[in-house]
Order: C-alpha cells, then structure tokens, then sequence
C-alpha cells in the first residue's frame, strides 16, 4: 500500500474517534515518548488535549465546493498552459523556419554566371600602329 494512503485513513480514524468527544489524555514517558489515549496513565502527568468539534454538515459542503472549484481553476490553468505551450512551440517553428529561410546559399560546384561589376573592367589598347610604308617606285612598262 502505498504511504501517502495511510496518512489521511490515519487522520480520518483519528478525527472519528474524536467526534465520540471522549477526552483525549497526551503523557510523555521518562524516555520522551509522547503517547495519546482516552484514559489517563497511572503514575504519568498527564495532559488533557482539547479537541474541536466535528465539522458541521455545512462546513462540509462548504468545503467540497471550495474543493471543486479549486480544481476547476487548476483545470483552467492547465489549459492555458497547455495552449501556451503550444504557441510557444508553434512560434520557435517559425523563427526557426524563418532563420532557416534567410541562410546565405552555398555552391558546393562553382558555376560561371556573368555579372556587371563581377569581374574588373578590361582596359582598351589603342590599335596599334603600323611602320611607315616604303615609298612606292613606278613601275615601267615591260618591253614587248
């Protein structure tokens, strides 16, 4: 059985037997005992514990309704951790996404793509000039 089972039947136990309103007697031995009966012991100074009375069948229902809507809020407030939970979670899938979405793209094989201002401009040459042509001789008339 488990121990968190026994505490309350011992309690309940405890307060029943105390509705009878029969006196209830605490002594402590000469080993520091402390003991409870309904009879006081022979020899041992003895103390009279008051009990309160039982509470009242209204006191009950006052209480299992306090009960009820403690547990109505606990419920509420579970939900709402619950939907919490998942904003956050949905929230973070989308900055994630969105963090995926803005990583620079990588070229594992370069691929040649023309750009204007990609390359260095190439400077012109002039055309380049030519030697001076030899004067030109007339030419004679060739003998018949």
């Amino acid at each position: 059985m488990n121990h968190l089972h026994v505490w309350p039947l011992l309690l309940a136990t405890l307060l029943l037997q105390t509705a009878h309103a029969d006196p209830i007697y605490k002594s402590v031995d000469s080993a520091g005992n402390v003991t409870y009966s309904s009879t006081p012991p022979a020899g041992v100074k003895a103390e009279k514990v008051d009990v309160p009375p039982p509470p009242t069948e209204e006191d009950t229902r006052q209480a299992t309704e306090r009960v009820k809507q403690a547990e109505e809020r606990a419920s509420e407030m579970e939900s709402n951790r619950l939907e919490q939970q998942a904003r956050e979670q949905a929230r973070a899938t989308e900055e994630a996404r969105q963090r995926e979405a803005q990583k620079p793209v990588v070229i594992h094989h370069p691929v040649y793509v023309p750009q204007s201002g990609y390359y260095p401009p190439i400077p012109r040459m002039p055309p380049p000039t030519l030697p001076p042509a030899p004067p030109v001789r007339p030419v004679r008339p060739l003998p018949n």
